[in-house]
């Protein structure tokens, strides 16, 4: 049974498989059919704006009912009855306290829970002015009756009415944990007693914070018996924050997001119900797999049917014995065809990743997967396919191969077992095999590419980049750009042949700086990896400090937010900018103004290379930019910096020891990298020094001895020992 925190309602989501492989015990999913709009007398709910869904058992039958707040204070509950197709709404009835039949006359929110020691479910309502209203329950009746009187309680955030409740801390009395209008989410533990529940300050729950509408539901959604975090956002997508701590001590994974079943790609209803998505879930078409509710701005509420993985898999075996051959072929003029067949793969791969798969069960799963590939190597053992007959058939063998890499945790006999089922040769075999990376390109590339390929990876710190699949877009046509694929990490690289130079140094270095256009690509891709997926997680610091360089190389009067990554202080720079007469205070005139600013003197050497205007709109940029540099040659950037510094222009320096600090992994020497035209790598270790804050204190090269001593964690002063 799954149970949801805020009314413990228990459902049946689990489908039992008696097709394709034997049944596991239980089997939860992360895939829905296309959306129907909820109708009551043949009539769809519309009530006008900002709908928030609940599912309850409100008169104890044994079958949901559908619980609605609207956007103007009222509360709905509309009770549902058993069909052969599933559950059937009736007209509702109003939900009242007392003589109290509305709150306020904004956003509103509910929920039912034991909160007040009664032996029934209160109702607990959020509405207008951040209030929460805790409602006892009055007498035992099957519909029952709220007191008018309540426990009233404020939150901290623009909550409206987007909220759950649940014992997050495990320690008997249930929380209160609130989303936003911009995005955060707050969790209010409850200090109290069973009797009388008091809320205190809130407190940022585990670092989630998306932008705006923040919708949360604390369930048990993968029955590992601890409660994890949906969370709905006004991009109409749904996100599952699986909990992989403990009961008393919770800690939330990456988030995973809900799918489509039958067209793949994530499951969106900011088309049908406008922003905000207001998630709920339990069984209600009665075939044991969880079912999906969602209001939403528009006012509308929308049913989405739950899709197990057995149902995928024989689905996708289905389709591939009807089409033995020419599949490839079909998939070209026939679109839905092709959703069918990438959104099977694209489900399956939600549904391994999620931990919603059973291990016992998982190996069968992929055992079958393996089979299909054996049995239809047409289509999933080969890397080379002629693109105007089959154009999507690249992204498809693909989609598959990574389906099953990312079914088990990475390791040697695993990448190898895949190599030899997909088929793969030479410097793809080589590519999977010692660096787990799967090189996606129609088999252009040419041999020696891949050669180069291994050796810049190899030499670049594994720990530091985490990247599953490499593409060539250029390489994999029009069908690609169409229906691509998805991984866990990825980047695509430009489709060009080895031998192309490019300087990548501006005209100030003390020399040239040439080196392959195809193999920077790479290092620059790799550098945008590292900074993404390493920099948050295992250096927050240095990912940080990327935008407090932004702010160093801008000048004095940019100024940026407290947390840096929030961007530029616009009001600021602008009244700085104003105040010295650089900007004449017109809206008309700001772009220009701002464009010009910061592309002429003194911020042309600002950075190491590159406008310091684009990096500020784009700085995503600016980290992998400076890989250009440090993978064409090392030491010329070092000395790049050391010889701009002593021109009185500080920024290079320092953002040479950023990319340096994260390629050293925090210990006492680092590479220094040298590559050619044709993508030969040279590569020295150097050895450095650190001060007690762990910051590079020195670094020795090339007969020299460089010094820094840093003002907070910018250098201050540099000094050149022979």
């Amino acid at each position: 049974m799954l149970k949801t925190a805020s009314a413990y309602v228990p459902c049946v989501l689990l489908l039992f498989l008696n097709h394709a492989v034997a049944a596991p015990t239980e089997i939860l999913t992360m895939s829905f059919r296309q959306p129907e709009q909820i109708q009551v007398n043949n009539r769809s709910i519309e009530l006008g704006s900002h709908v928030t869904t609940r599912l309850f058992d409100l008169d104890k039958d044994g079958v949901m009912d559908l619980l609605v707040a609207d956007g103007q204070g009222n509360l709905r509950a509309y009770g549902g009855t058993r069909s052969k197709s599933g559950v059937v709404f009736q007209t509702p009835i109003s939900l009242q306290a007392g003589a109290k039949t509305k709150w306020g006359s904004s956003y509103t929110g509910l929920a039912l829970a034991n909160i007040a020691g009664n032996e029934a479910e209160d109702l607990i309502v959020a509405h207008s002015g951040n209030k929460i209203s805790i409602h006892t329950r009055i007498g035992k009746v099957r519909l029952p009756d709220f007191s008018e009187q309540s426990i009233e309680f404020h939150v901290q955030d623009n909550c409206q009415g987007r909220f759950d409740v649940a014992d997050w801390n495990s320690d008997g009395l249930l929380d209160i944990v609130t989303g936003s209008f911009g995005g955060s989410v707050i969790w209010y533990p409850n200090t109290g007693t069973p009797q009388k529940p008091r809320f205190g300050d809130g407190k940022p729950f585990h670092g989630v914070s998306r932008a705006y509408n923040s919708h949360p539901r604390i369930i048990d959604f993968n029955q590992d018996g601890k409660l994890d975090l949906v969370l709905g956002v006004n991009w109409g997508t749904i996100e599952v924050y699986l909990n992989t701590g403990t009961v008393r001590e919770p800690k939330l994974a990456r988030p995973t997001t809900l799918r489509w079943a039958d067209q793949g790609g994530a499951l969106n209803l900011r088309p049908l119900n406008g922003d905000d998505t207001t998630p709920d879930f339990a069984d209600l078409n009665g075939d044991g797999v969880i079912d999906l509710i969602s209001g939403g701005k528009n006012g509308k509420v929308f049913f989405m049917a739950g899709v197990g993985i057995t149902d995928h898999l024989l689905d996708l075996t289905n389709l591939l014995t009807t089409n033995p051959v020419g599949l490839g072929e079909k998939m070209s003029t026939d679109e839905e065809l092709r959703g069918q067949a990438f959104g099977l793969l694209g489900s399956m791969q939600a549904a391994l990743n999620s931990g919603l798969v059973p291990e016992e069960y998982r190996a069968q799963v992929v055992k079958e997967l393996q089979a299909l590939v054996s049995r239809y190597p047409l289509y999933f053992k080969r890397q080379k396919w002629d693109l105007d007959k089959t154009p999507h058939m690249p992204a498809f063998a693909a989609q598959m191969w990574i389906v099953l890499f990312e079914a088990y945790p990475d390791s040697i006999d695993h990448r190898k077992a895949l190599a030899r089922l997909a088929g793969f040769e030479g410097g793809y075999r080589t590519l999977l095999e010692d660096l787990g990376v799967i090189f996606i390109d129609n088999n252009t590339a040419s041999a020696e590419q891949t050669v180069k390929m291994t050796k810049l990876l190899s030499e670049m710190p594994r720990s530091v980049w985490d990247v599953e699949t490499i593409t060539v877009r250029g390489w994999l046509g029009e069908g690609f750009k169409q229906q691509g694929i998805s991984s866990r990490t990825g980047v695509n690289i430009f489709s060009l042949p080895l031998g192309r130079p490019e300087n990548s140094f501006p005209n100030d270095a003390p020399r040239r700086g040439v080196t392959d256009v195809y193999m920077i690509c790479l290092a620059h891709e790799i550098a945008h990896n590292m900074l993404d997926t390493i920099g948050r997680q295992l250096r927050p610091e240095l990912f940080e400090l990327k935008y407090e360089q932004l702010e160093h190389a801008a000048g004095e009067l940019v100024k940026f937010h407290p947390q840096k990554s929030r961007g530029v202080n616009w009001e600021l720079t602008k009244m700085n900018l104003r105040r010295e007469g650089i900007w004449d205070g017109q809206d008309s005139s700001w772009q220009q103004t701002w464009k010009d600013y910061l592309e002429s003197e003194p911020f042309q050497r600002s950075h190491v290379r590159g406008s310091v205007h684009f990096f500020i709109h784009s700085p995503q940029e600016a980290f992998a930019t400076l890989a250009n540099q440090y993978f064409t040659d090392s030491q010329l950037m070092l000395e790049l910096g050391v010889t701009r510094w002593q021109d009185g222009h500080k920024s290079s320096i320092n953002q040479f020891l950023l990319i340096a600090d994260y390629l050293s992994e925090k210990t006492n020497s680092v590479k220094f990298y040298q590559m050619g035209v044709g993508g030969d790598v040279h590569v020295e270790a150097v050895s450095l020094g650190r001060n007690d804050k762990g910051q590079i204190e020195w670094i020795e090269s090339d007969g020299s001895r460089i010094e820094f001593e840093y003002d907070g964690r910018l250098v201050q002063t540099l000094r050149v020992v022979r």
